[in-house]
């Protein structure tokens, strides 16, 4: 008898278990790192002043400027990540432009990953790369008119 209510028992309490890990809902990636930074004022803003010092004296190559994170989409879901391209300056032949954009991506989702403790698989989820024209005028940018877009795997001109 007694060994009957502890078989029963287990039973009831494995069954309440698998419901409650059904019922959860599964962790953004990018969640555990929503929360306040022990950063001062003054070292946030050396830090940046230093990111651009940098990012403005690099040159393009192959047409392609430094990548850099632009913003997390609002849902904390995605990066975006933004890299300035002219378009005069890329390769010419539609393979090597292709292939000149997407090595760019696949660098910037290396680095991401690496930053953030993403696997690979996850992190072509989490991160978009933009492209966007240096000919495009701020308004453009600001609307997020983009010459091409790393997503999900593809990377698609506009």
């Amino acid at each position: 008898m007694k060994m009957s209510l502890a078989l029963l028992a287990l039973v009831i309490s494995s069954f309440s278990l698998a419901l409650q890990l059904r019922g959860q809902k599964p962790v953004p990636p990018l969640e555990k790192f929503m929360v306040p930074a022990r950063l001062s004022e003054l070292d946030h803003r050396m830090e940046r002043a230093d990111v651009l010092m940098i990012r403005e004296s690099i040159v393009m190559r192959r047409g392609i400027g430094v990548p850099f994170i632009r913003e997390i989409t609002d849902d904390g879901q995605h990066i975006i990540v933004r890299a300035l391209v002219s378009e005069e300056d890329l390769p010419k032949a539609y393979d090597e432009r292709k292939k000149a954009l997407f090595d760019t991506a696949a660098l910037s989702l290396a680095m991401v990953a690496s930053e953030f403790d993403l696997e690979s698989r996850t992190v072509t989820n989490v991160v978009i790369v933009q492209f966007v024209s240096v000919g495009a005028t701020i308004k453009e940018l600001n609307a997020g008119k983009t010459y091409a877009e790393y997503r999900g795997g593809e990377l698609t001109f506009h």
